[in-house]
């Protein structure tokens, strides 16, 4: 899992995301069904297989498989997700994450491995740029331990957007292989669901 001498010390752990609304599910995105498993069981064993560690930021319930997992809530005052990241940061300060949303039913073990094998010295976040038009996606992503400045600074300066990130030093936006991509297809609304509908 560690790629290079300088991140070696370093522990990768993973961390799902549940800090949102689900306003537009009208249900709790990590609580729906895919294969047996809710969401968050899934993305909490893919995680496992390429993370030291795996925790939940964000309120809500979880199933019973995951009762005693560790768990951050959001900063407080902070929207979106940089609520969830930032907690996760301040929580585990010598921590670096593989951050994932809850809804990203097609999830792959490879794209984690991409992004791990993405790091290299001197890299504060891994933020793919799926179609190559400067749009990163922030939620299926690696944050090295390095980033938690950039990441306060956004808190500081009332900057919620996590499109900040991109132009920030240390911060490489790579383009996933084709064949990795579905993997941060994200589902919002039940029309999104599709065959994946319980």
């Amino acid at each position: 899992m560690i790629g290079h001498p300088d991140q070696a010390a370093c522990p990768v752990w993973g961390c799902v995301l549940i800090g949102g609304k689900s306003s537009r599910m009208g249900r709790p995105k990590h609580l729906l069904r895919q294969e047996g498993q809710t969401w968050i069981e899934r993305t909490v064993a893919l995680l496992r297989l390429r993370t030291e560690q795996v925790i939940v930021a964000g309120a809500g319930v979880l199933p019973p498989s995951l009762a005693g997992m560790p768990c951050v809530d959001d900063v407080p005052g902070l929207g979106g997700p940089l609520a969830g990241i930032l907690s996760a940061f301040r929580h585990y300060p010598d921590v670096s994450w593989l951050m994932a949303a809850c809804d990203l039913p097609d999830l792959e073990p490879d794209a984690l491995q991409w992004l791990l094998d993405s790091r290299a010295p001197g890299v504060v976040a891994v933020l793919p740029d799926l179609a190559d038009d400067g749009r990163v996606e922030p939620l299926l992503a690696y944050y090295d331990r390095q980033c938690r400045p950039l990441l306060e600074t956004m808190a500081a300066t009332g900057q919620r957007r996590m499109q900040w990130l991109r132009q920030a030093s240390g911060v490489i936006t790579p383009q996933p292989p084709a064949t990795l991509r579905p993997s941060w297809r994200n589902v919002n609304t039940p029309q999104e669901l599709g065959d994946l509908a319980p």
